[in-house]
């Protein structure tokens, strides 16, 4: 399967193809074939492997054969063992290592203001983030394991446990502001300056490129449930799901040998877009239907965050007030839940009438001085931000 690909230098403002905040523009191109095969080998009537392979042939960075392997065993009908390997390979793109650059806005700190003395400085702050492909970037690989049980104990339940882990090495990642800041690599506007002797004035622009990372770690694990009840005749059916995932590591390790833990923490901005890394996730429905009626609920949980920039940051809080007190207290940001309720009928074959209400508790989104452009919300808990809203539809075939 023969791939060619392309990009040519476009604000992608008039296409509406934008790629971040702001003006953006890329060129590059490349020609990529690639084979893919798989084959399923049932060895016994509970044991069944299955073996895939995939080879890639890039114009720009040669090529690469990645395997995947899974086992699958059966020791009772109620019960599964199953588990894959798989490796994996990602060339970088245009946009990380080809000709152009990228401006978005991002928040942060200003040190060498902040020691001066100028409070202003000591408190993240709305920045210009400029990116620029780094042509010596190496590709991304990576080494996938997963480990799992499915349980059905009666043929209306069921629960699957899944540990996985993730390797990859040559990560490609943007480099992360606050570096760049440390490193001098800004733009400043010398007329905002105070009159403090040594006061270079306010950053204007932050200068980042893309690099390789040595290694990421991400490990962790999910849990699935679902149980349907039968309710009595002329009542419907209930249906509960429910998963939870649970993020116990995601440790970034830089050539350097320096590492950073984000699991659990507002870090990890060039990946998260400071939405942060939960390390909990909840998500539970429950569902009832009857003839032509069907009504949902469902509850979604975002764990808290410790407002570092990594686990154990020695900088302690990664924002904080004017007085230097940890911002928000406890340098936490609070977990978040909503609720959504949508609820559907079946008024005849062709013609369905439903309605949704989101956030139906009007739960407001906790406090956070540290996502993209400050607006002091988590990105992720935006139905927090907005509040309680309703929509109404009908759907008809014709």
């Amino acid at each position: 399967m023969p791939r060619t690909r392309q990009l040519t230098p476009t604000t992608g403002t008039e296409r509406g193809n934008i790629i971040g905040l702001g003006y953006s523009a890329y060129k590059g191109d490349r020609n990529v074939l690639g084979v893919y095969g798989e084959a399923l080998f049932p060895v016994t009537k509970t044991i069944e492997l299955s073996a895939a392979l995939r080879g890639d042939r890039y114009s720009d960075y040669g090529s690469s054969v990645t395997p995947k392997l899974g086992a699958k065993w059966t020791p009772a009908k109620e019960l599964v063992l199953r588990g894959t390997y798989a490796q994996g390979f990602r060339a970088p793109s245009a946009a990380e290592n080809g000709v152009g650059g990228l401006a978005a806005i991002a928040t942060a700190d200003d040190p060498r203001r902040c020691s001066l003395g100028i409070a202003e400085a000591c408190s993240p702050l709305q920045v210009a983030v400029i990116a620029s492909g780094n042509p010596n970037l190496k590709p991304e690989t990576s080494k996938n394991l997963t480990l799992g049980v499915v349980w059905e104990p009666t043929t209306k339940s069921s629960i699957s446990v899944d540990v996985w882990q993730i390797i990859r090495k040559n990560e490609i990642n943007q480099g992360l502001t606050s570096v760049a800041i440390a490193a001098g690599r800004v733009s400043r506007d010398p007329s905002t300056a105070t009159g403090i002797a040594g006061d270079p004035g306010q950053i204007t622009a932050v200068l980042v490129d893309y690099f390789n990372s040595a290694q990421t770690t991400v490990r962790g694990f999910d849990v699935d449930g679902r149980h349907r009840i039968d309710l009595s005749e002329g009542y419907g059916k209930l249906t509960f799901d429910a998963k939870w995932t649970h993020l116990s590591k995601w440790l970034r390790t830089e050539t350097n040998g320096d590492s950073f833990d984000y699991a659990g923490t507002h870090g990890n901005c060039d990946t998260s877009n400071c939405m942060g890394t939960p390390a909990d996730r909840l998500n539970f429905a429950s569902t009832w239907e009857q003839g032509n009626w069907r009504v949902s609920g469902i509850v979604s949980y975002r764990g808290a965050l410790s407002n570092t920039a990594f686990k154990d940051d020695p900088a302690g809080c990664a924002s904080s007030l004017a007085n230097g007190a940890d911002s928000p207290s406890g340098c936490k940001v609070d977990s978040f839940t909503t609720v959504d309720l949508t609820v559907r009928y079946k008024a005849t074959p062709k013609t369905e009438v439903f309605g949704t209400i989101r956030n139906l508790f009007d739960k407001v989104a906790p406090f956070d001085p540290l996502t993209s452009g400050a607006v002091g919300y988590n990105p992720a808990d935006y139905a927090g931000a907005v509040g309680r809203y309703f929509s109404v539809g009908v759907r008809h075939q014709f």
